[in-house]
């Protein structure tokens, strides 16, 4: 049974959510659910993982309009895009190519914004004014979170409300006819912190067809003490309509990088997501901690050049979440409970030939896991996690029921940290991770008539990951890096028009930061990423994995001569990589390219500040992605400038 839209058990508990907030909440300063970064409430020093914080200063500091640019120039990551701009970009960690962005698991507030089919992530629908930190996780982390996680999490955190009134209001413009404005506003309503927020991004994109706008906001209610019962419900939306510029070949390229080959390819996606959660501290060692999700999501395709290709896509998702904590001096652990069910009804067809396109699909996944954590000494510690995780797939296409798909894996992991002090330390981990196949890996978007429908034999990845890494401090200067090895079996990619298991591959690689304080008034840094990726055994065997660049570099100096003035001039390098779907790699490579860019922030007032700054800076003309023949460009040089309010 459903209550507006909402299964009865989730409007249940989440009825029961807000009422034991106003029964036990009391006036404190609010705080949040979820500490550390690998659910462990314990400090990130405390974790055999490199993790990059992103703290709220430096994302306003920044300049970036959206997280993908945040994410790119503050972590060093890799970005591809096929609409020539960030909307609906993939953002991959630990050298994968094609799909990246889905072996990169990103969470807001703990909860999954990755989808169970191939659909990328609206970066837009996030409202970067509700953004209080982001945590780069890098690394294999099944064992914690399950699927999407073999190279790494983006765990996104939103702010809380204060006990005073705040509110916050940004707005620029720029080029390509780009506009976005956003705001938030929190306060608390006796023992309810309330919060509001929205955001309008429109642009008419760098390639022609490639225009992208986005409506998004909410609001939260927050609530809670740190001895009894403390949670939050949130409610969002988001609306977005988009162009489908789609490839271009070298000869169109070079006379004109901006234009369409598909002008009247369009797309539309609308979403609803309602989050809650309640802790409830049992007593001074135990803690329960609930979180649930429900997402209903519609997507529409009108691509003409796709056979006529006409669709309409219903998502609905829900999951649930308990997990029991102990907290002592020396040690902590959890157990917990992972629950996932997703539905998804596409009604399609293929308009040039009337061939149905129609699919449907249904994902379970019930996992249980725990961690632990234990003190040896003042300077040692060790931590072990395990997960056992089900899957059960029910699939039909063009009406012909399939056959189930099942699947069930395992991951783990154990680490021993050498601490040396607040901040410096060794660590060394090994694990065990896996990915289940996407939906849209195990049926293929095009018709049988045109290549085989299914892929149902298809088996998750899996594998292992060995890696070193140190943080480590000289008065002024702050290193942090890791090296790795990956051994993986069973990797998923496209040959052709089909989805196929690799017999084996490898990654090895390091990534670090150095940040230097050269005086008071400025400071440097550089982030290096270096993977090599290899296909070990079968057809391809010594072929390098396409669409992997082996080298990303950033580097930036910032100038702050007076304080209310600070300049940042940055550049960002990418390493060459063999095209997609080119597993024997004779199709050539996509050109290594830097992108320069540069920031300005003027404090006008305590409360306002000015923002401008210019990207890809030389106008450098780069291919973003490419697949064979299929040229997806970058953008180009895009300069914007805007105020921010706080009050």
């Amino acid at each position: 049974m459903y209550i507006f839209g909402i299964p009865k058990f989730c409007f249940s508990f989440i009825l029961s959510v807000v009422i034991s907030g106003l029964v036990h909440a009391e006036e404190q300063v609010l705080e949040p659910m979820e500490v550390s970064a690998l659910r462990l409430e314990t400090p990130d020093k405390n974790l055999p993982a490199r993790i990059q914080v992103i703290d709220q200063a430096r994302i306003e500091l920044s300049g970036a309009t959206n997280i993908v640019g945040l994410l790119r120039k503050e972590a060093n990551l890799q970005v591809r895009s096929t609409s020539g701009n960030s909307a609906r970009a993939s953002i991959s960690l630990g050298g994968f190519g094609d799909n990246g962005g889905h072996r990169t698991l990103v969470l807001l507030d703990g909860h999954r914004l990755n989808a169970f089919d191939l659909s990328p992530i609206n970066w837009h629908s996030i409202p970067l004014a509700m953004i209080k930190s982001i945590e780069v996780i890098r690394g294999a982390q099944s064992g914690t979170y399950g699927n999407h996680t073999v190279g790494g999490v983006i765990k996104i955190n939103t702010k809380l409300p204060k006990l005073e009134p705040t509110a916050s209001l940004e707005a620029f413009s720029g080029s390509f006819d780009s506009f976005n404005a956003r705001g938030a506003y929190s306060q608390k309503l006796g023992e309810i912190g309330l919060t509001i927020f929205g955001e309008r991004a429109e642009s008419d994109g760098y390639r022609m067809n490639g225009d992208h706008q986005t409506d998004a906001g909410g609001l939260r209610l927050d609530w809670g003490n740190e001895s009894d019962f403390r949670g939050y419900l949130s409610w969002s939306l988001s609306n977005s309509e988009f162009g489908l510029p789609g490839s271009l070949d070298a000869n169109t390229v070079a006379v004109d990088r901006r234009q369409t080959s598909n002008p009247d390819d369009r797309g539309e996606a609308r979403s609803s997501q309602l989050r809650a959660g309640l802790m409830h501290q049992i007593n001074e060692k135990w803690r329960l901690e609930n979180r649930i999700g429900y997402e209903d999501r519609k997507n529409a395709a009108d691509m003409p050049s796709q056979s006529g290709y006409l669709a309409d896509t219903d998502y609905e998702t829900f999951s649930y979440s308990p997990i029991l904590h102990h907290n002592s001096e020396d040690s902590d652990y959890l157990i917990g409970f992972d629950y996932f069910k997703g539905e998804l009804d596409l009604n399609g067809i293929y308009t040039s030939f009337n061939s149905d396109a129609s699919r449907d699909y249904e994902r379970m996944t019930a996992a249980i896991f725990t961690s632990v954590r234990h003190s040896i000494s003042e300077e040692w510690d060790w931590i072990g996690n395990l997960r056992f995780q089900k899957s059960e797939n029910n699939l039909s296409y063009t009406g012909t029921k399939l056959e189930d798909v099942k699947d069930e894996d395992w991951a783990s992991g154990i680490g021993l940290i050498r601490k040396f002090g607040d901040v410096d330390r060794l660590y060394t981990t090994i694990r065990r991770f896996f990915r289940y196949p996407s939906t849209d890996e195990l049926i293929a978007f095009y018709p049988p008539s045109y290549f085989p429908a299914n892929h149902l034999s298809l088996v998750p990845e899996n594998g292992y990951e060995a890696e070193l890494g140190l943080d480590w401090s000289m008065e002024k200067i702050l290193l942090s890096g890791r090296i790795f090895r990956q051994w993986m079996e069973q990797e998923i990619i496209v040959d052709g028009f089909d989805n196929i298991n690799l017999d084996e591959t490898s990654r090895i690689g390091l990534d670090l930061s150095l940040s230097w304080e050269l005086a008071d008034y400025a400071s440097t840094g550089i982030s290096y990423d270096f993977v090599r990726a290899k296909i070990e055994k079968g057809t391809y065997e010594g072929s390098n994995i396409p669409l992997v660049a082996e080298s990303l570099v950033r580097l930036f100096l910032e100038i702050k001569p007076i304080d209310s003035l600070l300049f940042n001039i940055g550049g960002s390098y990418v390493g060459e990589s063999f095209v997609g779907n080119d597993l024997s790699n004779s199709n050539g490579k996509l050109e290594d390219y830097w992108l320069y860019d540069i920031l300005i922030n003027y404090e006008l007032s305590e409360s306002a500040t000015f923002f401008g700054g210019v990207d890809n800076l030389l106008d450098e003309e780069y291919l973003s992605t490419a697949y064979n023949t299929a040229l997806y460009p970058g953008e180009g040089r895009n300069v914007r400038a805007g105020l921010r309010f706080s009050f």
